[in-house]
Order: structure tokens, then sequence, then C-alpha cells
């Protein structure tokens, strides 16, 4: 493996906590449960979830650069193959995984050197 790609995957390691917390905001605010119809403008989707819309499209288009959610046309998003388990509905849904993921867990693991260096919880 060349020094490139160590350089490019440990930058992917280190900053993957950025992806999670989107994921988690995308399945706190019910993000795919209110595209399971079909696609839906930020606007609808800001005023359903009570959110800014122009902080809610930033994050679409971060979750669509994933492949999470996809922009269909300008400032409306859709589901796609990888967004789906995190509506509530589905069979082996991974919503509750990204609810637990990016609350407690973030925090305890924000925790880590403290544990590390006091041997504590």
């Amino acid at each position: 493996m060349s020094d490139l790609h160590v350089h490019e995957d440990l930058a992917r390691m280190i900053t993957g906590y950025w992806s999670s917390q989107a994921i988690y905001a995308a399945a706190k605010l019910g993000i795919a449960d209110l595209l399971k119809d079909g696609s839906r403008t930020v606007e609808e989707l800001a005023a359903e979830t009570d959110s800014d819309a122009d902080a809610l499209f930033r994050l679409l288009r971060a979750l669509a650069s994933l492949g999470i959610f996809a922009e269909d046309a300008p400032r409306q998003f859709k589901q796609t193959p990888m967004s789906a388990p995190l509506r509530s509905d589905v069979p082996g849904s991974q919503r509750a995984l990204a609810l637990m993921a990016g609350d407690a867990q973030h925090l305890a693991w924000g925790e880590i050197l403290y544990s590390i260096k006091t041997g504590k919880s």
C-alpha cells in the first residue's frame, strides 16, 4: 500500500464521525421516513422536521455525497438503497442503531481519553 493510500485511509478514519453524526441527524429527524413515498423539497422536509431549510439542505447534500439520499432536482431529495434501512418501518431497520451510535455512544466515546487516563468509565 502506498503512502498516499495510507494517508487517505487514515484521514477517512479520523473524520469518520462526521458521516456518522450526519446519518444520526437524518435518522433523528426521520428524513428517510418522510421520503418513503417519493421525492420532497428541502422546504417541505424542513417544515415537517421544524428545521432550518438551508442547514437541512447542507446536511442532505453531504449525505447525498455518501450515497445516502439523492438530489434529483435542485433542493429536492429522494431515497436511495442506502437510506432505505434508515426508515423505521422496514425489516432490519438501522434507524435505532444510528440513533444510539450518534447520541449516547458518541458522547461516551468522546470521553475515551478521560477513561484511558483514569481507568474510570
